[in-house]
């Protein structure tokens, strides 16, 4: 049972120092600096605020940055301690500032067309303000050319960004004659004679109009233009392959036929030469033979010779 008493004492013990540090300590720790009451720097500019802190033997620091249109940049929307607190000297009041009105960044709207271009800076609360119309090459008509703010600007609610319009190619007071179907050199005779220039003549294969006949042409028939205008022209021009004459499908027979005969003369030559070898055979054997015979008559004629001799020599007796 002892060791609850243990418990018990020390448990006691411990309730009483925290009864102490709380009552005693703190207030007396709180009190050995000097306390000052935080004064308030709402509705000031903040280096104003900082200053005033400052005097009170506080530190201002910059906190969050809050928009609001109906303050000035840089304005003390609000601070942490809030005035009228007591703290200890020396204690950081942190302010949050009014970054002003909210500012929006322009986009890049230059190609897009002027009913898209209005709804992208509807998007940011912000306007499309039409600065001028200029006619253009590059882009078709009631296309944004170019922008007065150029893309990332900051810029605040409202704001009207200038845009330059395309209203297509410049028209003039000449109409563009209709050049398809007709033959390409008669359509160059006819842009020349209506004060045009000739541009670039593509050719291309089609099966709509005759060959050297024109398919397309830029820019298109009955448009108005001003003189010296390129016109430019798509020409059919199909590549066909040549269909060779009578003679020509004959030449590359006659070297086949020559690669036959120098094939098929070997062969005959084989022949021939196996022929004339059989046939040199046979009267080479019946030669040996004819030789044959000639030796043993000479060695016959041999052999009577002395015979004879003999029979002359006993009629000498």
């Amino acid at each position: 049972m002892d060791w609850w008493k243990k418990a018990l004492i020390g448990f006691v013990v411990f309730i009483a120092f925290i009864f102490l540090f709380n009552s005693v300590l703190m207030p007396w720790y709180v009190r050995h600096g000097s306390l000052v009451e935080v004064p308030s720097v709402i509705g000031m500019n903040f280096n104003d605020a900082v200053n005033k802190l400052d005097d009170a033997d506080l530190e201002g620091l910059q906190g969050d940055v809050r928009y609001d249109e109906t303050k000035p940049i840089g304005t003390i929307l609000d601070q942490n301690p809030p005035a009228g607190q007591t703290v200890k000297g020396g204690r950081r009041i942190y302010l949050v500032v009014s970054g002003g009105e909210t500012l929006y960044d322009v986009p890049n709207i230059v190609g897009r067309s002027v009913r898209e271009s209005k709804f992208m800076l509807a998007q940011r609360n912000l306007e499309l303000q039409e600065v001028e119309t200029k006619p253009s090459a590059q882009y078709p008509p009631g296309i944004v050319i170019s922008q007065v703010e150029r893309p990332g600007l900051k810029v605040k609610k409202g704001t009207k960004i200038g845009v330059v319009v395309s209203t297509g190619m410049d028209v003039g007071d000449l109409k563009i004659p209709d050049l398809i179907g007709k033959n390409v050199e008669e359509a160059k005779k006819i842009i020349l004679q209506n004060k045009f220039t000739i541009g670039k003549i593509n050719f291309q294969p089609s099966t709509t109009v005759p060959v050297n006949a024109v398919i397309d042409q830029y820019p298109k028939s009955n448009t108005m233009a001003k003189e010296n205008q390129r016109i430019d022209l798509f020409v059919n021009k199909v590549v066909k392959k040549e269909i060779p004459d009578e003679e020509e499908m004959e030449k590359p027979l006659e070297p086949e036929k020559e690669k036959i005969e120098k094939e098929e003369k070997p062969k005959h030559q084989e022949k021939e030469k196996k022929e004339e070898i059989k046939k040199e055979g046979k009267p080479k054997s019946s030669d040996k033979k004819d030789e044959k015979k000639t030796e043993k008559k000479t060695e016959k004629k041999k052999t009577e010779e002395p015979k004879s001799d003999e029979k002359g020599k006993g009629t000498d007796f």
